[in-house]
This record gives structure tokens, C-alpha cells and sequence, in this order.
């Protein structure tokens, strides 16, 4: 019997504890790698036998390594002994932070870089809100594609960033998108819940900031409550007059997604795919969002989401979907068709596996 390949995944982020976009990513990523191939987890984060124990609850087939110095030097001289010891066949970096990483892979090992986003793109974003770079990193389109040109593949979360990539440094770029697949949620004949389900990332307590003040108040008149899940909810503070129901962080999906009428994200700047919208196709429930929240999904914009960037228009949305229930269940089934077309395991992650396999 062939022995499976040896693939090494080096995250910053014990995603396992769960919360976020990004942890939710790499879990979906890391459970697939596991059922393939012989999966290592590299974190640079202290990791303890919780960890261990929560990778096991979780089914994620893995041996976790842990990290006892985080600095850059420290990091690179475990990498490299990791990657002798198990005899690695690939190693796969969760974002370009980690990219300093790079040079210890000896050769002959797969470097492949999960981007999650492009960091230019959100640079740009956050300059036209008026913000300055996160954490400092400030790149050009050109500067970030110099770093990516270091690696055998590169994996873009969706399409435009997979072709704006692909132009820059040629096949290497895969369209590796976040996969979903859940039972649709049934259509409540009462639609009063407008949910919003995020991270505490300050482009969400944004969104919010920005829905309560100019939107809510659109919707007076109207039979409405704003339901928020999620670390968001800690980091974000309702204003006068705008009733938010906080429930914090859920790890049972249904108990969110079934709750929600309308699902909201009205995010105004950052980058990638927002995993929040695929999740609420995923789960068969009608979205509200912006021209950045549909970033990646614009190709179905009006069949199976709403979209508007003015207060008027994303109120108009929410008022009309939340009056009618035929047209809620007609834009949440395609929203759950879209999403199994697209958004299936299988199709999102056939690219990295046949690199893989190569």
C-alpha cells in the first residue's frame, strides 16, 4: 500500500478554537487535508494538550507541532527540523505574514501560500476609508506579486483575485474558494430577524457602526430586529436607539442560521471573499450586503442576494425581503443552488489536490 503524502500546514493561529472567517477557512482546509494526505500542524501560537484534545473533537486528522519561540530565526530553525524529521512533502503557509518562513523550506519541498486575500487589496480598501495599512504591512499590487512569485502555487479565495494572480505569475495561481455545505434552512412565514454574524476585525464593528446609524433608522415602521453573533460582539456598542440582541460566539450553525431571516453585511472596505455571505448561501438564507461584501459573488448579484452601498437602498432590500416570505424562500433556493454549484468541497478544493498529487 502506498504511503500517503507528508503535507506540512504552518499557521500564526490555533484556528481549531474556532471564531472568524479565517479560522473557519483554515478548519475546512485543514479537515480535507487530513483526509488525504498525512497531515502535520506547525503553529506559531503556544499550543497546549487542550489543543490536542479540540483537533481530535473536531475530527481533523493531524499531528499538532508546537512553536516554543515565535521569532523569526527560532520559527525557521523548527520549520526546517520539522519538515527533515516528517519528510514533507509540501508545506502550505496560511497568509503572506508567514512568508518569512519561506526560505528555511529546504529543496524539493512544495511551496504553496494560501493568500486568504490579497494584501494590496486591502491596503487600497482601507486607504479609500481613510485608514492606514494593517499592522503596518503596506504593499503595492506589484510588490505582493514579487513575493508570491517565490512559491510553486499560490491559492486565491475567489475568482478575480485567482485571474488578477494568474496574470502576474501564470498557472501557480489556484482559485481555491471556502467551501460550504449545509441543509438549506427552512423559510419562517414571519421574517423579523436581520442577522449579522462576524469577528471582532474593526472592518465588521464598521459595518455595524454604519448599518445602526444610517440604515436602521430607514426601517422604522418596520417589524425588525437586529440579531449579531460572534466576537463582533464584544468589540461593538449599540447606539442610542438601535435595540441589538448580542449573542456572542455560537459553534452550533443551525442555532445561528436558523434564527436569521435575512442575513446582513454591510461591510464597506477589505478584501478576499467574505465568508459570512457564503455561509449564509450555504445555508439557503437571503443576504443583504455591499459591493465589497460582494466581492467575488457579483456574478449572481439580484438572483440569489441583494446588494447596495447607499443606506436607502440596502434598507429597501431588507423591508421588502422581510415583508415576504415567497420572495425569501424563492432568493434563499438559489442561494443554496449557487452555493453547492460553486461553493461544493469538491469543487473548491480540486485544484489544491491535484497539486498535490502531482
Amino acid at each position: 500500500m502506498t504511503a500517503r503524502r507528508v503535507v506540512l500546514f504552518v499557521t500564526h493561529d490555533p484556528f481549531w478554537r474556532l471564531g472568524g472567517g479565517e479560522r473557519t477557512r483554515n478548519l475546512a482546509l485543514a479537515w480535507m487535508l487530513g483526509q488525504l494526505f498525512d497531515l502535520h500542524l506547525f503553529c506559531l501560537a503556544p499550543v497546549g494538550d487542550a489543543d490536542h484534545k479540540r483537533l481530535a473533537a473536531l475530527r481533523v486528522s493531524a499531528t499538532l507541532h508546537a512553536c516554543a519561540d515565535a521569532e523569526p530565526a527560532a520559527a525557521c530553525s523548527r520549520l526546517a527540523e520539522i519538515v527533515g524529521a516528517i519528510g514533507a512533502h509540501a508545506c502550505i503557509l496560511a497568509r503572506l505574514r508567514l512568508d518569512f518562513l519561506v526560505d528555511a523550506l529546504p529543496p524539493g519541498v512544495l511551496r504553496i501560500l494560501d493568500t486568504h486575500d490579497l494584501v494590496s487589496d486591502n491596503v487600497a480598501s482601507r486607504a479609500r476609508a481613510g485608514l492606514a495599512p494593517w499592522g503596518g504591512i503596506d504593499l503595492s499590487f506589484d510588490e505582493e506579486m514579487q513575493r508570491l512569485a517565490r512559491y510553486d502555487h499560490v491559492l486565491l479565495i475567489q475568482q478575480d483575485d485567482a485571474r488578477r494572480v494568474a496574470a502576474a505569475i501564470g498557472s501557480r495561481a489556484l482559485c481555491v474558494p471556502h467551501p460550504v455545505m449545509f441543509a438549506r434552512q427552512p423559510v419562517r412565514a414571519q421574517g423579523r430577524v436581520l442577522g449579522f454574524v462576524a469577528s471582532g476585525w474593526r472592518g465588521n464593528v464598521d459595518a455595524l457602526d454604519w448599518f445602526a446609524h444610517e440604515v436602521w433608522p430607514a426601517l422604522e415602521g418596520v417589524t425588525a430586529e437586529l440579531h449579531v453573533w460572534g466576537s463582533v460582539c464584544q468589540m461593538w456598542t449599540p447606539p442610542t436607539g438601535v435595540a441589538a440582541i448580542a449573542h456572542g460566539f455560537v459553534a452550533d450553525y443551525t442555532a445561528i442560521w436558523g434564527r436569521i431571516d435575512v442575513a446582513i453585511n454591510p461591510v464597506r472596505w477589505g478584501s478576499g471573499l467574505k465568508i459570512k455571505n457564503v455561509e449564509a448561501l450555504g445555508h439557503g438564507v437571503p443576504l443583504v450586503t455591499t459591493i465589497e461584501g460582494a466581492r467575488g459573488l457579483d456574478d449572481e448579484t439580484g438572483r440569489c442576494f441583494r446588494v447596495a452601498d447607499d443606506p436607502e437602498g440596502f434598507a429597501r432590500h431588507c423591508r421588502e425581503l422581510l415583508a415576504d416570505a415567497t420572495l425569501r424562500d424563492q432568493i434563499g433556493a438559489r442561494a443554496h443552488d449557487y452555493a453547492a454549484l460553486h461553493f461544493s468541497p469538491q469543487t473548491c478544493f480540486a485544484p489544491l489536490i491535484r497539486a498535490l498529487l502531482i
